[in-house]
């Protein structure tokens, strides 16, 4: 049996593989000596921020991804 993946699903992954990916480009801008070579993965890292942004934003407006609130201090439950 062929498994279908919804929009929800393919929209997961891809932003766990652009939060993984931001922090590889983070890493390798903090190990970097040469500037070139630094500003370069900057740049790849900054890409990739707004990549997840979008793709967080997409979600979000589907209700695939939902941030709990902070809590009211005259309230028992998260609001969402």
């Amino acid at each position: 049996m062929q498994q279908q993946f919804t929009d929800k699903d393919i929209a997961g992954d891809v932003l766990t593989g652009t939060k993984h990916m931001v922090q590889r480009y983070m890493h390798a801008v903090l190990e970097s000596q040469d500037q070139n070579l630094r500003q370069t993965f900057m740049d790849y890292h900054n890409q990739c921020l707004t990549d997840q942004n979008q793709i967080f934003q997409l979600m979000n407006k589907n209700g695939w991804y939902k941030v709990p609130m902070i809590l009211d201090e005259n309230q028992q439950s998260p609001q969402f």
